[in-house]
């Protein structure tokens, strides 16, 4: 063997191409094929109108049909609720009792007509809030309070005023009684075929954030000693009991996914954990009736969770070079993905929070960190990302990434002395640019907390006296109570 070619045998492998990774084409266990690895993650678009909440067409056209032509591999749906009593945020979509009649599926039908027009298949996702219903989102009764695995109230804050707040906009749920559990899995065994009857290519269901499923899932919150507390497994049983049910009346090739959070992000002890975390993946990994599981991580009351509080982070100003020796970790959760992927199961993994670069993407697939990409919040402020930029051969790999995340004006919401309201408003800066690109305009990333407020304040004072004090009401409440039109 010549010099030559002992030199070229001992070479160092080529670095691996990140468009290339990112643009591979994955095949779910239902069989639907996703065309690549991004995935537009689930969020809250707020633009449906009470009484019924039903898919506000008519702004979904602009929204919907930018992120259809915009080259996902996956679109997953903002969060359409199963009870229209209890709503997470003014303006979720519903899917209640009256979704299968003829005028409203059409609605349905239209929403998924808009979203897969270009070829990208679409899937539902599917929500219960449980204790983190506000007051005046949806159309619960005054009276009537929210409902919770055990009667664990909500801790945000810790003065009076913190208290105070949460007592009027949320106040102590109601531990859930288990023909309640009963009615609830079936909602969303009835959120699951209405979403197959509009021609969705399946849904998903939501496991994460503090919302009901969470609810059940966690200690903290589940402290019950029946059939659905008390151990691991038995946590486990209301989101068994969903999927099983709604695997009975929509079997493969409808796509059943399911969002977890990696951990409660709570101080040791108190809330779910890693290692049971791990375990509940484990058995949806394992069951044979789910076709990928999404992570991501924190709720209302996290301590540390990364996803919560990335509003005024620095960012990354370009894209690192990929190497077959060195990870490049973007993402949020990658060590509990990590130990997902070591479990022995051909059902992808979702990893969503994070993500800004194609190469940071790129690698999370190569060194099997997970197998698809969620973004969020990219998808709002640039929601053709991945095809003017991550799928494009002419952008290069150190100018492939998304714009930064931070929200300016962070000071306004650190002035309010109550956390529940000021912690709120970062996140309304998304809602603020998703309720833009419905009524055809672009996003607005450089405008401020202050600036949105003065917005939704002038836009008020146009529409009305009453219009008026609503609005406020909801801006200084992050959005969350507004009358019932």
């Amino acid at each position: 063997m010549s010099q030559t070619d002992i030199e070229h045998s001992i070479a160092p492998a080529a670095p691996p191409n990140a468009i290339d990774i990112i643009s591979q084409p994955i095949t779910l266990p239902c069989g639907l094929t996703l065309p690549n690895r991004l995935v537009k993650c689930p969020m809250q678009e707020t633009q449906a109108k009470g009484p019924y909440f039903n898919p506000p067409i008519e702004t979904f056209k602009n929204l919907y049909s930018l992120w259809a032509k915009s080259q996902y591999g996956l679109l997953i749906t903002g969060q359409v609720q199963v009870d229209r009593r209890f709503l997470s945020i003014s303006g979720d979509v519903c899917c209640h009792e009256g979704s299968s009649e003829p005028e409203t599926l059409k609605l349905w039908r239209e929403w998924a007509r808009i979203a897969q027009a270009d070829g990208t298949p679409c899937i539902v996702q599917l929500a219960h809030p449980g204790r983190m219903s506000p007051a005046g989102a949806g159309a619960r009764p005054s009276d009537m309070r929210t409902l919770c695995p055990s009667e664990v109230p909500v801790q945000i804050g810790d003065t009076w005023l913190d208290k105070l707040a949460l007592d009027k906009v949320l106040g102590t749920p109601r531990a859930m009684t288990v023909e309640e559990i009963g009615e609830v899995v079936g909602m969303f065994v009835r959120g699951a075929v209405v979403a197959r009857d509009a021609g969705f290519a399946g849904c998903q269901l939501h496991g994460a954030h503090g919302f009901l499923v969470s609810q059940f899932l966690s200690p903290r919150t589940n402290r019950r000693n029946d059939e659905y507390g008390g151990s691991p497994e038995k946590r486990m049983k209301l989101l068994r009991r969903m999927i099983t049910e709604v695997r009975a009346v929509c079997p493969r090739p409808y796509c059943l996914s399911v969002k977890l959070n990696s951990a409660d992000y709570m101080d040791k002890g108190e809330g779910l954990e890693v290692e049971e975390g791990l375990e509940q993946v484990r058995w949806l990994r394992e069951c044979g009736m789910i076709d990928f599981v999404e992570i991501s991580g924190g709720n209302a009351e996290q301590k540390n969770s990364g996803l919560h509080n990335s509003f005024g982070a620095k960012t990354v100003a370009s894209g690192q070079k990929m190497k077959e020796s060195t990870r490049i970790r973007e993402a949020f959760y990658t060590a509990f993905a990590d130990e997902v992927m070591k479990m022995e199961s051909d059902v992808p993994v979702q990893l969503s929070g994070g993500f800004r670069t194609r190469t940071g993407m790129a690698d999370a697939i190569h060194s099997r960190t997970c197998d698809l990409i969620g973004l969020g919040r990219s998808a709002v402020l640039e929601p053709e990302l991945p095809r003017v930029v991550l799928l494009n051969p002419a952008c290069d790999d150190e100018g492939a990434l998304s714009k930064s995340h931070v929200v300016r004006g962070q000071w306004f919401s650190k002035m309010i002395p109550v956390k529940v309201i000021g912690g709120g408003l970062p996140i309304q800066f998304f809602y603020y640019n998703m309720r833009r690109l419905g009524n055809g305009l672009k996003s607005d990333p450089d405008i401020s907390i202050p600036g949105m407020i003065a917005v939704s304040l002038w836009e008020s004072l146009t529409s009305g006296l009453l219009q008026t004090v609503q609005r406020l009401v909801a801006t200084f409440s992050g959005g969350q109570r507004v009358k019932i039109e």
